[in-house]
């Protein structure tokens, strides 16, 4: 960047047309265009970084600014763009800040006019003007970057379309808790007697029924309403195509489907399929008879679909009820939760405890990712497996017969023969079938390793079992998986707690349970106290598995950035092949969420309340 000499006249012309000037007379932009100067920028020039003193603020005149934000961890996402006439770096002057929490780079070629940082608060004293102009043109910027200020509702004019008397118990559900949770709602539907006969509408929210002519969802929001909701029964008359318009007047659509029924309905809006994909999201409805969603096809979407079991008709929900409803109402809220578990063999049994104490404190979440035993866990879980009956299955199917107890560290080749009698895919077809992850309740990523171009394989589709087996694959004890010119081996290899998977995909909070983190400095018997003349050989496999163990804890001291949250078993007295004291491991593991979960409530009602604070409440 370079300072340049311009003529004053050309300056005061950029000023006067500038937002930070609008209304000041021309004493005052005279004044102000001689304390500032002139630069030049080219495109793609950072002109700014994040920790950077705020030393100076700009006045684009010509061309356009990127703005990126910089969270602690390091990662950016782009935030706005100034074009002529704005203002960039004023915020940071007015929150005193230190240092920069934004990176700026030229989009384009381009003209600024920079000021001293100070001169800025001299200007407002001034010319109490501009502050009401920085006030009018800036405060959403202002609370966006100062972390205040926070999301509007993704889908104020939300359309659920309901195809089953489930769906319409679902539709009352969920305005139930958009109404918890503090939301003003207004709702039409095309048959109001279905909602309020479900039994789970909320008797304080009244119901206008909506005709064929009505088109609420075209009308701008009202200050005193935070959301409009529309409800259309797919079998009613005049048809759902006859409604296109009012379809196509929402922000989102939420399509309730029943798997036996498939998208028949949605199949009669192929005309307008391009558009509606922009805002369809399919939500299936599913029970203890159908616990995973069908493979779609035939219908082309934007949006991820979410699976919701709707089983009782009252009452109390069930765990998978109350875990997919609150993954629904936080998609239309606009925030979610995600969970990474760590590998490291029967030590990741010790997330089936931190699972059973969360469920316990009434936490879900909304995506998962796991490597190796924690793919194993987690994938179970996500097909709607209970905790309990993981730790149950697991003493149950990996029971050693009684005669291989009596060999020396009968537990190693125990685990060894598992993978050569092919034994794991046995046990995992009984429970996961030959369901795709895309399936299942909860989307899930999972961490496996290609040797052939050394490189992390992240599986979110496809085969559950498989995927499972690709992340477990322990090198030396199984040959690779080969697979479309990848050989495949256990992913915590090159990443044994994949939390930065679910941040890079946008997850806002993310929960890091890491059963690596303690370390005993016992090997084999040795210590580090021990005199040589009394230390012991080690076998092969406490040698392997103890690299494996080495290898895990040291490599997660480098993907610590993606984690919000840590909870971290103290697992260190157990053996990495020691499956058959899987309960005790558990146990280990929700000792350790139980004294982390008031702290990590604390944390999540913090996020949602920046997230979701209305400015206009």
């Amino acid at each position: 960047m370079s300072s340049l000499e311009f003529d004053i006249n050309r300056v005061n012309a950029w000023l006067a047309a500038s937002h930070i000037c609008t209304g000041l007379d021309d004493d005052a932009i005279k004044a102000i265009a001689s304390q500032v100067q002139v630069r030049r920028v080219t495109a793609g020039e950072t002109l700014a970084s994040a920790g950077d003193a705020v030393t100076e603020f700009w006045i684009v005149v010509e061309g356009e600014i990127d703005a990126y934000l910089v969270n602690a961890r390091g990662r950016e996402r782009w935030l706005a763009k100034a074009e002529q006439g704005e203002t960039v770096g004023e915020i940071a002057i007015l929150e005193n800040m230190p240092t920069r929490p934004i990176r700026y780079v030229a989009r384009t070629h381009g003209t600024l006019l920079v000021a001293p940082a100070a001169m800025l608060r001299v200007w407002i004293e001034n010319y109490p003007r501009v502050m009401q102009n920085l006030f009018a043109t800036l405060s959403s910027r202002f609370k966006t970057v100062t972390g205040v200020a926070s999301r509007k509702l993704p889908s104020p004019r939300l359309g659920i379309v309901v195809t089953s008397t489930r769906g319409y118990l679902l539709a009352g559900r969920v305005s139930t808790r958009l109404l918890e949770a503090g939301e003003r709602l207004r709702v039409w539907a095309s048959q109001p007697a279905h909602l309020r006969s479900s039994g789970s509408w909320p008797a304080e929210l009244p119901i206008q029924e909506l005709t064929p002519d009505d088109a609420p969802l075209l009308q701008p929001p009202t200050p005193n309403v935070d959301r409009q909701v529309v409800v259309w029964s797919a079998g009613s008359d005049p048809s759902i195509e006859a409604r296109a318009s009012q379809l196509l007047g929402c922000d989102e659509l939420l399509w309730l489907l029943e798997p036996r029924e498939g998208i028949q309905h949605l199949l009669l809006l192929k005309p307008v399929q391009e558009e509606l994909s922009q805002k369809v999201r399919i939500v299936w409805l599913l029970d203890t008879e159908t616990p995973v969603a069908p493979v779609l096809s035939g219908w082309e979407h934007k949006k991820p679909n979410l699976k919701v079991p709707v089983e009782t008709q009252g009452g109390e929900l069930t765990r998978l009820e109350r875990q997919g409803l609150d993954r629904l109402v936080r998609v239309l809220r606009g925030f979610s939760i995600g969970l990474a578990l760590a590998g490291g063999g029967a030590k990741g049994m010790a997330h089936l405890g931190v699972l059973r104490a969360l469920e316990g404190a009434g936490l879900s979440f909304d995506v998962m990712s796991g490597t190796s035993a924690g793919a194993m866990v987690g994938i179970l879980f996500s097909s709607g497996m209970s905790p309990e009956l993981e730790v149950e299955s697991f003493l149950r199917d990996l029971k050693p017969p009684r005669w291989i107890r009596f060999l020396p560290k009968w537990y190693n080749w125990y685990l060894v023969a598992q993978y050569r009698r092919r034994a794991w895919e046995r046990l995992l077809r009984h429970y996961l079938h030959d369901w795709r992850l895309e399936q299942l309740l909860i989307p899930f990523y999972a961490i496996t390793v290609d040797l052939v171009q050394v490189r992390t394989v992240v599986r979110s589709e496809g085969d559950a079992v498989r995927s499972i087996l690709e992340s477990i694959n322990l090198p030396v004890v199984s040959k690779p998986i080969l697979s479309d010119g990848m050989a495949l081996v256990d992913g915590g290899i090159l990443n044994n707690l994949p939390a930065d998977v679910l941040a890079e995909r946008g997850v806002d909070f993310v929960v890091g349970v890491d059963v690596s983190t303690h370390v005993r400095p016992v090997f084999a018997g040795n210590r580090p106290d021990m005199p040589t003349v009394r230390m012991k050989d080690a076998g092969v496999l406490d040698t392997l598995f103890r690299i494996f163990e080495s290898q895990s804890h040291n490599l997660g001291k480098f993907r610590n950035e993606a984690v919000d949250f840590w909870i971290q078993p103290d697992v260190s007295g157990f053996g990495m092949a020691e499956f058959h004291r899987s309960a005790e491991i558990a146990a280990a593991g929700e000792a350790a969420a139980l004294e982390q979960i008031p702290e990590l409530k604390r944390r999540l009602a913090d996020l949602e309340a920046r997230l979701l604070e209305h400015p206009s409440r």
